[in-house]
Formats: C-alpha cells, structure tokens, sequence
C-alpha cells in the first residue's frame, strides 16, 4: 500500500504520517514548507503542475489522504480569498489526479459543515444531506461543504472513489497556540503566562485526543468500503462532553493557578455554534474505541507545553 499525505506536516498530518510509517505502509508526505527528507515533497495544491510531477513519478499511489488547506473559523474570516481558493482549487487538483491515476480518496472535512445544525438535534452523518448552504455558520464551513460537494460530484457522476472524515475537536501536544487555535491550547498557555481565559457562557465541546484520532482515520483507511457512486462520511470524535467553563477549571486546578483567571463573556453571536452534539455510531461500528479521557489528555497536553513554555520556539509560531 502506497499513500499520500498532503498538509503532512500540520499537526495531524504529522501523527498520521508516524502512525503509518510504523505500521510499515509506504507514505509520500506533501507539504508547503522547506524539508530534505527522503519521503517528503514540498508542492503547493492550488498548483496542478506540481502535484502532477509527484503522482506522474509515483503513479501507483493507492490512497490519497487530503488534509492540506486552509483552516479555522476565525482565519476563514480574516483571510476567505486565501480560504475559499486554496480549499477549492487544492481539492479539484487532487479529485482530478484521484480520477486520472485510480487513487482512492479521503477527504478531510470538518464538524463546522453542520452550521446550525448543532442548534435543533444532536447531528448524525446523513443529516448533512438535509443542510442549505444557508445554514453555514462560517467560512471555514462554506469551503469544506463545498469540498464535500465537489467530491460527491465527482463520486456521482465520474467513477471516483472516496470517503470523509468530519472531525470534531481534536487536541494533543505538539500546538503552539495562538487566536486560532483550540480553546485547550488558549486555555494552557494564558493559565502558564497568569492570563485571563475567556470562556464561552454555556459553550459544550467533546474533545477527542490526537492518538484516538488517528486510531479512527486508519479504521476508515483500512475497514471502510468504497462503493461505486455512493460517497459516504464518518464523524470521528468522542462522547465526553464537557462545558468549557468545567474545562478552564480543570486546567487552572492541574496547574494550581486561581480559577479567578476565568472570564466568561456571552456567546459569540456569529460565526460559532454554542453547542456541539453528534454522532459516532458510524465510525464505532468499525471498532472505534476511544482510549484518553480528558482527565488523560489534559496531562499530556500541560506537560509539553510546560517542556516548551521558555523555549524561543514561541517566537517563531
């Protein structure tokens, strides 16, 4: 088996590529940034030649495991050109290299697609059949549903094979945070530093940690069925839903700083959905089992941020 990771050196793309080379599967990892590695090749997914050159030098790639683009509610916002081009142009690049050279695809998604949603039932993965373009929160959401859409055409109408993995909160060590990343890593770092952490009033998140993550995709990658026509998804996260107040209090007490650090401020109006409910029914019946609590998840997450907390590596984030 042969697979390509693009946006192999994000923070998943990284623990899938360790998590499959040890499993003995060849990868090929893609990315924009500068590396001298062996199994690694720097191409930009907006640009078609470049992807060209690494599918015509590799054609007998089995899987394509889509993880690059552009990611996050806040920097869809500040940024939707460089959002909506590079989520639109870089999945039609990789549906058309998938279809030339008989690739099978795993499209990364996200758990925004299901906008408001979230806010009348807890959602399952055919219930983003029953979704208007209207009822998208962000656009972060609007360029991944319309990645989705682009693969269903393809999937449809051109013989292509492939699947989606819709996300849902997904931490561990190895996140320099910054406003656009999670609230845990938000949360860790101010709790270091004696900054306030600013809570979402009400705001409810299942958090699901990395190696579990990674356990389900390659339960997809291995148990899934690929049927002609039919593009089917998997939510992949956890059931231990906890309210982000609780979460702040559980790292300000790991880390005995005073829970006075807590600010809690109304709900953001636009853009984010107070509460995230869902499913995992489809990807358990693969044999999905997650292992870390939040409890767990936490004192590996705290621990490598303190082993980094000094370091000049913040600088450069």
């Amino acid at each position: 088996m042969k697979i390509l990771i693009t946006g192999a050196l994000g923070f998943i793309g990284q623990n899938l590529y360790n998590f499959l080379t040890k499993k003995g599967i060849k990868v090929i990892a893609l990315d924009l940034h500068i590396r001298d590695s062996e199994d690694y090749i720097r191409a930009d997914i907006t640009e078609f030649y470049d992807l060209w050159k690494v599918f015509k030098e590799n054609p007998d790639i089995d899987f394509i495991i889509h993880l690059a683009g552009e990611v996050g509610r806040i920097l869809g916002e500040e940024y939707p050109h460089k959002m909506v081009y590079v989520n639109a142009i870089g999945t039609i690049n990789i549906i058309k290299l998938a279809l030339e050279y008989r690739s099978k695809l795993i499209y990364f998604s996200t758990s925004e697609i299901y906008g408001r949603k979230f806010d009348e039932k807890m959602v399952s993965e055919n219930d983003a059949l029953d979704i208007s373009p209207f009822m998208l929160t962000n656009i972060y959401s609007i360029s991944k549903f319309f990645g989705e859409v682009l693969v269903n055409h393809y999937v449809e109408n051109y013989g292509l094979k492939a699947v989606c993995i819709r996300p849902f909160m997904i931490y561990g060590p190895g996140v320099f945070p910054n406003k656009y990343k999670s609230a845990i890593d938000q949360f860790i770092y101010n709790a270091l530093k004696n900054k306030p952490l600013i809570v979402h009033e009400n705001s409810l998140r299942a958090w699901c940690y990395i190696d579990d993550f990674i356990e389900g995709v390659y339960l997809v990658l291995t148990k899934h069925e690929f049927k002609e026509g039919l593009f089917e998804a998997y939510n992949i996260g956890t059931q231990e839903y906890i309210y982000t107040k609780d979460l702040a209090i559980k790292i300000l007490n790991i880390l005995n700083k005073p829970l006075d650090l807590i600010k809690i401020v109304q709900m953001p109006t636009k853009f984010v959905s107070k509460e995230k409910r869902f499913s995992i029914d489809k990807i358990l019946s693969l044999g999905y089992k997650p292992k870390v609590s939040i409890d767990q998840g936490l004192l590996k997450v705290i621990e490598w941020h303190k082993s980094i907390n000094n370091s000049d590596e913040w600088k450069i984030q």
